[in-house]
Order: structure tokens, then sequence, then C-alpha cells
């Protein structure tokens, strides 16, 4: 997994670094399925993932809120 670094520039940014970091949790979570032959192996992330994703949301609806 590659480093996701949350000290951006901009306000903007945030959301896409959210969505990144959860591309990859979700990734993860295919990969440890696949290697552990079972379906639940990793569901952890994809949970983890899908919190992100919302957070990246609200960062996104906040951004719109002031003008970002």
């Amino acid at each position: 997994m590659r480093d996701i670094d949350l000290n951006v520039a901009a306000p903007e940014t945030v959301q896409l670094t959210l969505r990144r970091a959860a591309d990859q949790y979700r990734e993860s979570s295919g990969e440890l399925a696949a290697a552990w032959q079972d379906k639940n192996a990793g569901s952890v992330w994809n949970d983890i993932a899908r919190i992100l994703d919302r957070a990246a949301d609200s960062c996104e609806r906040a951004c719109i809120r002031h003008g970002l």
C-alpha cells in the first residue's frame, strides 16, 4: 500500500486524498480475500473504505459551502 499524506496544500484536495486511501483499502481487501481464499478476509478494509468515502463526501460539501 502506498503512503497517504493528509498534509495537503488546499482544503479541496482532502477529498481526493481520502478517496485514494479508500481505493487502496478496497484493493487490499480483495487481495487478502484472494490470498486467504476467504471472501471475508479483509472485509474490515471495505468497511473502512466506505467510512473514508463518506468523509470525502462531507469534505466536498464543506468546500462547496465555503466556496472552494
